[in-house]
């Protein structure tokens, strides 16, 4: 065992508790679901069908942001196909859901329930968002700071604790107005401004700059965070609000995880173009390929420099897509209905 791989064994107690308090406090809320009588009916509720078509389809779709650029031509046969494949399974499983109505893994009233719908593409953006900085802000600290991983991730520390602060902070003001719709667009305006800030960054940025943008922006995350699983507690029937949290909440990992495809991309094809020019002679794979901690070791002293300011504008153009996507979260704000939460068991939020 490594010396560090002990430091894990801290979730276990953790998760024991967590465990045990989920047992005596949790409560269930009354529903009136009709269960399946034969195990036909209970296959029939997964929805194998669609579940067939969706994944494919998601999977062809990040290969394809994934290989695009780096490994084959965006107009290659490869990546066409798996965008015309994508395409295809896609409209199969709305087919399929359409089809299966309410046996469907989406019942359609859900997706057209106008905050659903809304509240499902803020947790997408914001998803998006927060999963590129979380992966490439400690890359950052490693190649301009110079910092080794673990350091890095410390220094990721206040944005990390302001969304858990922004979050709190979100949960008690909503309890004490009674209305959560305001904290979209509070959360839109905040991360978009935060992430802005980051794209500011030098080679020779401060900490009073890359601690404060980083509290700003992860003070807007954190106050959205929470609001998609909100969202279908206040707006839907207790039958559906379960799968309207999964809903959100998938809506949120499939924006990490495709923006995290698209991230990679530009990173990867700025890094590479750029050191081609700043560091004539060197082998751009080696900038990338040994990491941003081993850029000391593997570029030669008198490109370092050069290296880095390339590294640097890689990283804050790559960060132009959580700019993006904080600033089209306030479309889903929009979107979604003004409706007080006072008198709802909100169980999923710290409302």
């Amino acid at each position: 065992m490594s010396p560090g791989e002990w430091c894990f064994y801290i979730n276990l107690p953790i998760g024991a508790v967590t465990i045990l308090a989920i047992f005596v406090f949790l409560q269930h809320p009354k529903q009136t679901l009709k269960k399946p009588d034969s195990w036909k009916g209970q296959l029939a509720q997964l929805d194998p069908w669609g579940t067939a078509a969706f994944m494919p389809g998601i999977v062809c779709l990040l290969l394809a942001l994934q290989w695009g650029g780096p490994k084959y031509a965006w107009g290659s046969a490869r990546i066409i196909v798996l965008f015309i494949l994508f395409g295809i399974l896609m409209i199969a499983f709305v087919v399929i859901q359409i089809w299966k109505g309410e046996n469907a893994t989406v019942p359609p009233r859900i997706v057209k329930n106008r905050s659903m719908a809304f509240a499902s593409f803020f947790a997408f953006t914001l998803g998006a968002s927060f999963f590129i900085l979380v992966f490439y802000l400690p890359i950052w600290f490693q190649a301009i700071k110079t910092v080794s991983a673990t350091k890095s991730g410390v220094m990721t520390i206040p944005m990390v604790l302001t969304v858990v602060i922004g979050s709190i902070i979100g949960g008690i003001f909503i309890s004490l107005i009674g209305y959560f719709t305001p904290f979209f667009y509070i959360s839109a305006v905040l991360s978009a401004v935060g992430a802005a800030m980051l794209t500011t960054f030098k080679t020779d940025t401060g900490s009073p700059k890359w601690i404060g943008y980083q509290v700003i922006y992860g003070l807007g995350v954190g106050l959205g965070f929470q609001l998609p699983i909100l969202t279908p507690q206040v707006v839907l029937d207790i039958n559906d609000v379960a799968v309207g949290i999964v809903v959100t909440m998938f809506s949120q990992l499939l924006g990490g995880a495709l923006f995290i495809s698209v991230a990679q991309n530009i990173f990867t094809n700025k890094l590479y173009n750029g050191v081609i020019i700043a560091a004539p002679g060197v082998d751009p794979k080696n900038a990338m390929g040994q990491g941003a901690t081993s850029l000391t070791t593997v570029i030669p002293p008198q490109f370092l420099d050069a290296v880095q300011v390339v590294y640097n504008k890689a990283l804050t153009q790559t960060w132009y897509a959580p700019v993006a996507m904080s600033a089209l979260g306030i479309i889903g704000a929009f979107g979604v209905e003004w409706k007080s939460v006072k008198g709802k068991n909100l169980s999923a939020s710290a409302a």
